[in-house]
């Protein structure tokens, strides 16, 4: 670029012509719609691997405690990080020590520690919809009284993310598989 000695530059170059701007505007608006699905696939992703990691470490500290406690440590959703609810586990949960085997946090039983609630993501189990605990022998139960194991299965809004799951065997040992614990696949369309 010339400049003239008074500082001006010279008619035929001052800048972009409208034609260029247009042009750059438009590959950049493709772009754009190219790339914000996937950074919200990859946003869902990371938001879904944290939910997993935080419910996992859930379940080993439940444990943990029961087997070092010689007691039940149950684990319920809460949407106000005290109490047990009968709401979605995304809104958050609680790990209790639980002595009357209710599976409730009662006035009394120590509140252990949980996890906030998780937004855009959502959590579903079958066999632990209202809670579940571990005993003082490590093995996880239910309020329906089965000694079985059951998952949770984690399924985000965006397109394409595939869901996952968290086994967790009669032993009460979580492990992340592709298929639910009675065989049929990971399948956020049902239930």
């Amino acid at each position: 670029m010339q400049i003239s000695a008074n500082g001006a530059t010279p008619r035929g170059q001052r800048g972009f012509t409208l034609g260029e701007v247009l042009t750059t505007l438009g590959v950049l608006g493709v772009s754009l719609s190219l790339a914000v699905p996937s950074f919200d696939r990859a946003a869902q992703s990371n938001l879904r691997a944290t939910a997993i990691n935080e419910l996992v470490a859930t379940l080993h500290l439940a444990r943990s405690e029961a087997l070092a406690r010689n007691a039940s440590i149950a684990v319920c959703p809460s949407a106000d990080g005290q109490t047990c609810a009968p709401v979605a586990w995304e809104a958050g949960w609680i790990r209790f020590v639980d002595s009357n085997g209710n599976y409730r946090a009662d006035d009394g039983e120590a509140v252990l520690g949980g996890a906030p609630a998780i937004a855009g993501l959502e959590i579903r189990t079958a066999k632990f919809a209202t809670a579940f605990a571990y005993g003082p022998t490590g093995r996880v139960s239910a309020p329906d009284s089965s000694a079985t194991g059951g998952d949770f299965m984690f399924c985000g809004t965006a397109r394409g993310l595939t869901p996952q799951v968290v086994l967790i065997s009669a032993l009460g040992h979580p492990v992340l598989a592709g298929q639910r614990a009675d065989g049929r696949p990971a399948d956020c369309d049902t239930a």
